[in-house]
């Protein structure tokens, strides 16, 4: 499945079993425009990238293509693996409760209460060992989690070298086989592609490194920062003043061309392919409404995808073949749909019944 990250428009759905690298390249190949890849760690369509890249490199002409691994499998697996130490804390410390009810159980009836008290503190002793180590690598996954990201805590922009260097650090927090595949997807290089073209695209918008840090700090204040805490000391009330200068100060129109373009570096920045997660997830519930789900009623739902029009947000109103851009006759579904040659004797109906419908 290919997605078009700015506008969200899905421009390859096929129905397969064959995931191989033999497979993909025919995927991948029509988009001779492509410059970035972001999938899942499999080895499919790793390869294939490879094989598209070392053939672009090959043709001098040709542009570079770039492969990296999402954050959204990695988060998935982190999560899936930290369940089993949350449920076992969680089952040890009502455990532990429980003696407790046992123990005052046992005195209120004015019976020896040693015995089961030991036994309270032994599984008092039990839950706190299991949460502080769940708490430990929870922590350990949230310091890599933020290492995944565009900026750093503390609003800084994010790059190659802290973000390997916090890695390290979560890394060593995790023992056991449990944890191999999230270790193996932070160590991949491809893990952090992302940061590689964010400061490399961001360096061709505003080749100035100072006033380019100056147009993130702004972006960042405005679509990032956290609500502002009133300043309590005089130094707070200073940085106050200066991060609004910075995030609301007016603009020449010179200075707000350069800041247009590191935003929209900032904005089209894509570390996940969650957005075509969110397009799996509407097709399984497809899948489940029709006995069959064929390649033909995939690309009529890739078609009435790409020709609906946004309800929400600041691409409201329009649809995804109009923000990207594509040269086709109509954005309306039906006029596309009714466009195409019928065999003799048949019609497209004027309405497609729905379960709503009475019979």
């Amino acid at each position: 499945m290919a997605v078009e990250p700015t506008s969200l428009a899905l421009l390859e759905c096929d129905q397969t079993d064959d995931r191989s690298a033999a497979a993909w390249p025919t995927v991948l190949e029509p988009f001779e425009n492509l410059e970035f890849v972001v999938s899942d760690a499999a080895s499919g369509i790793a390869a294939a990238v490879e094989a598209v890249a070392a053939a672009r490199v090959a043709s001098a002409s040709a542009v570079p293509l770039e492969h990296g691994l999402d954050v959204f499998h990695t988060n998935q697996e982190a999560r899936r693996v930290l369940a089993g130490p949350w449920r076992r804390a969680e089952a040890a410390w009502e455990n532990a409760e429980a003696a407790d009810a046992t123990v005052a159980e046992a005195k209120r009836k004015g019976e020896d209460a040693r015995g089961v008290a030991g036994q309270a503190r032994g599984a008092w002793r039990k839950a706190e060992r299991l949460l502080a180590e769940v708490a430990r690598q929870e922590s350990a996954w949230q310091r890599a989690r933020a290492a995944l990201a565009v900026f750093r805590p503390d609003g800084t922009l994010n790059e190659r070298a802290w973000a390997e260097a916090e890695i390290a650090a979560a890394l060593a927090e995790w023992r056991g086989p449990e944890w191999k595949n999230v270790r193996n997807f932070l160590k991949d290089p491809r893990t952090l592609t992302f940061l590689d073209r964010l400061q490399r695209r961001l360096a061709e918008a505003e080749p100035d490194a100072v006033v380019r840090q100056a147009w993130v700090c702004r972006w960042w204040l405005r679509h990032r920062a956290p609500p502002p805490i009133p300043p309590t000391t005089a130094l707070e009330q200073v940085r106050a003043l200066v991060d609004a200068k910075i995030r609301d100060g007016e603009l020449t129109a010179f200075e707000q061309a350069a800041y247009d373009r590191v935003a929209t570096v900032l904005r089209t920045t894509v570390r996940a392919s969650s957005a075509v997660e969110g397009i799996n997830s509407v097709l399984r519930m497809q899948q489940g409404r029709h006995r069959k789900m064929t390649q033909g009623l995939l690309n009529l739902k890739r078609l009435y995808w790409n020709c609906r029009r946004l309800q929400t947000g600041k691409r409201r109103g329009r649809c995804p073949y109009e923000l990207l851009g594509a040269p086709v006759p109509s954005t309306d579904f039906w006029t596309l749909v009714r466009s195409v040659p019928q065999p003799a004797g048949q019609q497209l109906p004027e309405k497609v019944s729905g379960s709503g419908d009475a019979a």
